[in-house]
Parts: C-alpha cells; structure tokens; sequence
C-alpha cells in the first residue's frame, strides 16, 4: 500500500482496495454526522475512507495533518487528501506555510493549539527515590532516539556538559536508538539512566522529576512535549525545527540550540549552573502553556472551524 500511496496512477485501486477491506456500517438518517474528521499520522490513503463518508452525507470533511517536509506527510496522496479537505488545521505559522506551498487552499486553512496530552499527575518525589537521584540536577530527552531528533548529539554534549556540573543525570526514554547504545554506555555510568519506553505513568514522572527538558530536533510539526514539559514548569531546549522555534520564545521560556555540540552543551550548562534563570524560564511556559495551549482553546478552534462555535448543534 505504501508503494502505491507514492504512485498517482494507482491511488484509485488503492482507495478500492481500501473500501473493500475496511467495513462502514450504515447509518440511519438521525445519525448522519454534521463533521468527519481525520487526524493524519504520514501517508493518508485511509484518509480518503473517511473523505468519502464525509461526501456520502453531505459534512464537512476536516483533516489535522502533521507534515514533516521531505519525512512524511507531505506525499502525493496525503496532498491530495489536504486539497479535497473543507478545513485542515495547522499548528504553526511555518505549518501553515507549507501547506500553502503544497497547494492546500488558504480558505481551508484553520490554525489551532494543541494542549498537553501527558498525564497531570507526575511524582517527582516517587521517580527520584526509586532511581536513587536525591537532589541532583537532571536532564530529560523524551522522543524517538534517532538524529532527526538530536539524540546522538546530546550523547555527545553530555560529555561536556559532566566537565562544568560533573554531578547532573542524563536521563534517557523513547523509542529507538540501539545504534548508539554504544555511545550512551561510554559516559559515566553514575551519569545517565535509561527508561526504555516509558509508560505514561513513568513519562509524567519523568517531567515532574527532571530540571530541564532537552530536545534537540531538526524535524517537528509542532513539539508537543515542550508544552508538556511547560506544563510541568521546566525550561525547555528545542532545536532547529522552525516550527519548534516558533514555539518556543529563546530567553524566555527555554532556550534554542543546534544539534552542535559545543552550542548544546552550553545551552544545558547555562540551564543547569543557573537553577534560578532556569525557574524563571520554565515559570515562563508554563504561563505561555496555561494561555494559548489548553482543551478549551483547541475544543474552540474546531468548533469555530466546522462552523458550530455556538455549541447549539
């Protein structure tokens, strides 16, 4: 399916085929839906399902992508699922320019925020206890373990990091990265712990329990673990992806860095020989969190999107 999502003359078997395979039940009239919406994960062709249940009863037909330019989402098919959509949302003014350059219609285009999707509850307390880290200074990545997102980079900043604050963990979580266990066994031991793929439970301990969140990614939609993290009141390090930078006010809330070594080691070592700047930063996004990235904001940007802002219908 993946090689006939990339090959225009054959979307239409595919969308076939798809019809065939996938059952939609029938609806009575009472049941008719005012909205279909599809929320888009790379290469939409299921997409097109729910597109043409949309046609069937005559809704609005809405899509919330998430494009990383030359990655994913931004493939033949998924442009023109985008094209044929009523709305389609974006995350960011970057986003949003590039579904414009992809040909999405302006009047389709409906910007929204997305709040945290983590867990409320994190016990910092309960995470350092159990990993015996007392009251040392801790850094957290959070997100797949690959260079896209700066992991390999960060494995070789830490090393500098340990020179100015020899006592600070590096604690590691998310999916990926065998390759550069090698890497990660050659720090100190008493230096860095692995989560594996945490839990939600183990992730929103995580946040609770770490001083800065560093993620340093060339390749973001958005970057929803700095809210999360905000949401936490840590400071954040994000990384060249312009719509992360977007997100993110460097100074304010967190600081931008490259996936350069000696750039992202200075940006942790400022973070963490300054705990007070730090506070004030994650203080900062949290604010930032708590204004524009909530359920209510996003829950009104769609309701305004398929027309039902009033919450009568």
């Amino acid at each position: 399916m993946a090689s006939m999502a990339s090959r225009p003359g054959l979307h239409r078997c595919l969308q076939w085929i798809l019809s065939s395979l996938v059952h939609q039940p029938a609806l009575s009239t009472g049941q008719h839906p005012l909205v279909v919406h599809f929320v888009g994960t790379g290469w939409d062709y299921v997409g097109f399902l729910a597109l043409q249940r949309a046609r069937r009863y005559q809704a609005t037909f809405s899509v919330w992508p998430a494009v990383h330019p030359g990655c994913w989402g931004d493939d033949l098919i998924d442009l023109r699922l985008y094209r044929e959509a009523d709305a389609v949302f974006h995350q960011s003014s970057h986003e949003k320019e590039q579904l414009l350059n992809l040909g999405v219609p302006l009047a389709a285009l409906r910007g929204t925020a997305l709040p945290p999707m983590c867990q409320t509850d994190g016990n910092r307390g309960e995470l350092r206890r159990s990993l015996d880290l007392d009251e040392r200074p801790v850094v957290l990545f959070l997100g797949r373990r690959d260079e896209g997102k700066g992991y390999p980079s960060l494995l070789s900043a830490w090393a500098r990091v340990l020179e100015a604050v020899p006592e600070c963990v590096l604690i590691v979580a998310g999916p990926g990265g065998s390759k550069f266990d090698g890497q990660l066994q050659a720090l100190p031991s008493r230096s860095w712990l692995d989560l594996g793929t945490p839990d939600e439970t183990q992730k929103a301990d995580a946040m609770a329990a770490c001083d800065v969140f560093c993620l340093p990614s060339a390749h973001e939609s958005f970057g929803i673990v700095y809210v999360e993290a905000w949401s936490y009141g840590k400071p954040v390090i994000c990384g060249t992806a312009p719509a992360s930078r977007e997100l993110v006010p460097d100074g304010i809330a967190g600081l931008h860095a490259s996936q350069d070594v000696g750039e992202l080691a200075a940006a942790l070592i400022r973070l963490l020989r300054h705990p007070a700047e730090a506070a004030e930063m994650g203080a900062a996004g949290q604010r930032i969190q708590r204004e524009h990235y909530t359920v209510d904001r996003m829950v009104t940007d769609h309701l305004r999107a398929w027309g039902l802002e009033d919450g009568t219908q």
